[in-house]
């Protein structure tokens, strides 16, 4: 459990009038600690506030109270004099915003609502405050945290570095390790790289290489360094679930789209550390509602979390229904001045690009819209900003470049482009993201044909993948009628798009034209970070090579979003921004999965060290291999001496091992390909599972089930299994 999403919303409030509380505002900026007395309110809030959203881990901090404990006890949290503040733990740090607004200090964490709280009383000694979710005083004391002085420091240009942020000021150097040369697709061998708070200062030969004597070494022997992955399309507004996207497919009446976009907003921190699990540490969010702005403001170095590059609402030839109205991800522009007033109100919040959505119905023609895209364009260049721009079908994207786009955000899918326009994109400097598999994915979800990988299985958000299999076990009475199976001979896949965008991409590649690896991730299907390898793997499908796609990957990348400068490449004076490989990925791809660490500004994080380890995600992901009767993913979730019962004969066991488990486990899914399990209850106790399970695809009728797991809450894995029909 992170401790963060429970307690980046506990607010602390102050009152702006400072002639009632005899305090000065300047009292505020510093570092705060709970008070010994309130750690067991502040624990209460942590369990109500979680209960809202998600009861099974509410009761996992009940049943974990020495260990809830001991995170409040080391919470500190610290206001900047610039409206930030940070949140640390045992279990890392969050930062969010501040500002006063009347008799209240209004927070905003990672793009949630805002809270409000009301101040009891503030000195330089101590800080009161009422937390209206329980309706009790909570007292914190300054945090001394830095310096050991007893009052809170103002501070203003960051935070003073504690044990951590000091040793990530020491030299550190990865020695003996191969390094990919992305710019030349060779390999250096035996290479020491060497680099001191986040930023590279030598790449050399090892026998060459002289270290600091106070640099901390990592041994990289028999291992290779790629620089830190790029997902170069992105939404942080989707959260690539089967109820994220109701203007194309509305199952509003199953899962309201509020809810959704809670969920994102509270989960928003897992997602992040998914991309470094994953090896991306930077991603580029091409579009979405005004709180991109914040989602990417919320964001330092000490987070574990890839650097981020938004942009605001897309301007769009089209008004997608059912989305957010209050903060709505795309706006569509009616007039030349509309698109124009559009560019206009992004730029106060400082947007990388801009975003145009040419969508174009049928018995539309891209023409129509040539005065709101050309104005949005000329706008936006006037401002000194590229443009990306949504065009699919050839028509409209040789109608986009015309007009002055600078990025293609996909493929054409609608027909082979021929060599005049090739040689038009490669005049004008065109940037090419390729974007191959979010039309397949939507499509393997309408249809049920999903595929996941065990990679996918073992790296994307549970929650949202298991989602995707719901239209297996939902009545389509509740859908309006709406039904999977009809679809599924309609729909072949791969599909004819699927074919064009393939052989496009490779006559792209062959006229040299600037491609960036980018997922569309967000959308249904396409989970954010463990997506990205089936992306690479379908561009290497098309026929780049692996040097190629790993170029498309970094240092393409960056290229296309300008900031090639500080990132892309393992060279002197950039950022310490790379991935620690078992295996070659110039020889092969599917090295990337295989990720020993992930560089982020010269801090080291191990992929297993980033997901969460609580049993509602383990026990969904479990679930998860099972449906998609992925054999390799589903004996991934237990442990090597895991033991499987029958509860009508608990004293011999149907399973035990691995072994026992794939050959039982693996027969079954090869048996029955329309397997299915519906989890219709589960309920957390502790370390404990109990699940309610219906499962389909055996036999004329659903046969009912209780299944009892028990995991390991430190290795993650499942340790032993009662069943019951």
């Amino acid at each position: 459990m992170n401790i963060f999403r429970f307690f980046a919303s506990l607010r602390l409030a102050i009152a702006a009038n400072v002639s009632l509380l005899c305090a000065q505002p300047s009292a505020l900026p510093g570092s705060w600690k709970v008070d010994e007395n309130s750690v067991p309110l502040v624990m209460e809030v942590a369990i109500v506030r979680t209960g809202r959203s998600n009861p099974g881990q509410a009761e996992q901090l009940k049943a974990n109270p020495k260990a809830l404990q001991d995170i409040v006890q080391s919470l500190v949290y610290t206001f900047r004099e610039d409206g930030v503040y940070l949140a640390r733990s045992l279990q890392g740090e969050q930062s969010g915003k501040w500002r006063i607004d009347g008799n209240n200090l209004v927070t905003e964490f990672a793009g949630m609502p805002e809270r409000r709280d009301s101040l009891l009383s503030i000195t330089p000694q101590q800080l009161r405050l009422f937390n209206r979710d329980i309706r009790q005083a909570i007292t914190y004391l300054p945090a001394a945290e830095s310096d050991g002085s007893a009052a809170p420091k103002p501070i203003r240009s960051g935070t003073e570095p504690g044990p951590a942020e000091k040793d990530l000021l020491r030299p550190h150097a990865i020695t003996r390790v191969h390094v990919v040369d992305v710019k030349k697709g060779r390999l250096l061998e035996d290479y020491t790289v060497i680099w001191k708070a986040g930023k590279i200062t030598d790449v050399l030969p090892a026998n060459r290489a002289t270290l600091p004597p106070d640099a901390v070494q990592i041994d990289g022997r028999g291992k290779f360094l790629i620089p830190g992955l790029m997902d170069s399309h992105i939404h942080f507004f989707q959260s690539a679930g089967l109820y994220t996207r109701p203007d194309g497919l509305d199952f509003r009446m199953i899962m309201p789209y509020e809810k959704d976009q809670q969920w994102i907003r509270e989960n928003h921190h897992h997602t992040m550390k998914r991309y470094l699990a994953t090896g991306i540490t930077t991603v580029v969010d091409v579009g979405g509602p005004f709180y991109n702005f914040t989602i990417r403001d919320s964001i330092n170095s000490r987070l574990p979390a890839p650097r981020t590059i938004v942009t605001g609402p897309l301007i769009s030839t089209y008004a997608p229904p059912n989305l957010d109205e209050r903060d709505p991800p795309i706006i569509k522009a009616h007039t030349p001045e509309e698109a124009r007033e559009q560019v206009r109100r992004q730029l106060p919040f400082k947007p990388a690009f801009i975003k145009i959505w040419f969508v174009i119905l049928p018995g539309q023609t891209a023409r129509q819209f040539e005065a709101e895209v050309a104005a949005a364009i000329d706008e936006a260049h006037r401002h000194h900003l590229r443009v990306a721009i949504h065009a699919t079908e050839y028509e409209t994207a040789k109608e986009a470049i015309r007009l002055g786009a600078d990025i293609l955000v996909h493929s054409i899918e609608d027909a082979d482009v021929n060599d005049d326009f090739l040689k038009l994109l490669k005049s004008k400097n065109i940037v090419y993201i390729p974007t191959l598999q979010v039309g397949q994915q939507f499509f393997r979800m309408l249809t049920q044909k999903l595929d996941f990988t065990t990679h996918e299985l073992a790296w994307a958000d549970p929650t949202q993948l298991g989602s995707l299999f719901d239209l297996r076990h939902l009545d389509p009475k509740k859908l309006n009628g709406f039904d999977y199976r009809p679809l599924v001979e309609r729909f072949p896949i791969p599909s004819k798009s699927d074919s064009i965008m393939l052989r496009n991409l490779k006559r792209v590649a062959q006229h040299g034209i600037t491609i960036a690896t980018g997922t569309d991730a967000g959308n249904p299907g396409v989970a954010h970070g463990a997506s990205y390898m089936r992306e690479i793997l379908l561009m290497q499908e098309a026929g780049l090579t692996p040097h190629q796609v790993l170029r498309a990957s970094t240092l393409d990348a960056a290229r296309a979003f300008q900031v090639d400068s500080q990132h892309g490449s393992i060279e002197k004076g950039k950022f310490a921004d790379f991935v620690l490989l078992e295996e070659n990925p110039l020889k092969s791809l599917r090295a990337i999965e295989e990720i020993s660490m992930t560089f982020l500004n010269g801090r080291g994080y191990r992929p297993e060290d980033l997901l969460p380890k609580n049993v509602d995600e383990l026990a969904k992901a479990e679930v998860n291999a099972y449906n998609a009767r992925n054999i390799d993913a589903f004996v991934a979730r237990y442990a090597p001496t895991a033991e499987i019962y029958d509860l009508a004969n608990p004293t011999t066991p149907i399973a035990v091992g691995h072994d026992q488990i794939r050959r039982t486990w693996g027969a079954l899914f090869d048996q029955f390909p329309d397997l299915h399990c519906e989890v219709t209850s589960r309920t957390i106790i502790g370390n404990r599972c109990v699940a309610i399970e219906s499962i389909t695809g055996v036999g004329p009728q659903p046969e009912q089930g209780v299944g009892i797991y028990y995991f390991n809450l430190e290795t993650g894995l499942i340790e032993k299994v009662y069943f019951m029909n």
